[in-house]
């Protein structure tokens, strides 16, 4: 199962966990990027794409709408710290296929990333509950 990864606007001090989640996970590649910049990952095509829009400066469910809007067939993990019910809702409408918890180790992100590209979908439980 190789697949092309691609990190974007994730804390440098997550990205080493994030990347032995994908790894994990079964994922080949990984390539990282700084910026949330939509042309630039339009260009990349990642097969997943792992992203933090918690802090970006525009509307972050905008900008998720935009992403699946070009990468249709990408896997959209939003690796996020808001763990309101309402937030993953609106995060899954918005276009991702996955919501990952920053409050989640290693094995709970590489399981979650594995579930998500094996079935399409998944939301970590420390955002349900």
């Amino acid at each position: 199962m190789a697949q092309t990864s691609c990190l974007a606007g994730i804390d440098p001090s997550k990205a080493s966990i994030l990347d032995a989640a994908l790894k994990s996970a079964g994922v080949s590649e990984i390539v990282g990027r700084a910026q949330l910049d939509v042309t630039d990952l339009g260009h990349l095509e990642p097969d997943v794409l792992v992203c933090d829009i918690d802090t970006v400066a525009v509307d972050g469910l905008e900008l998720l709408r935009r992403l699946r809007f070009v990468l249709p067939e990408c896997m959209i993990a939003v690796y996020t710290g808001n763990t309101r019910r309402a937030w993953g809702r609106d995060c899954h409408l918005a276009g991702a296929n996955c919501l990952l918890s920053k409050a989640s180790n290693v094995f709970e992100l590489a399981h979650g990333l594995r579930g998500a590209i094996r079935t399409g979908c998944f939301t970590d439980p420390l955002l349900v509950a």
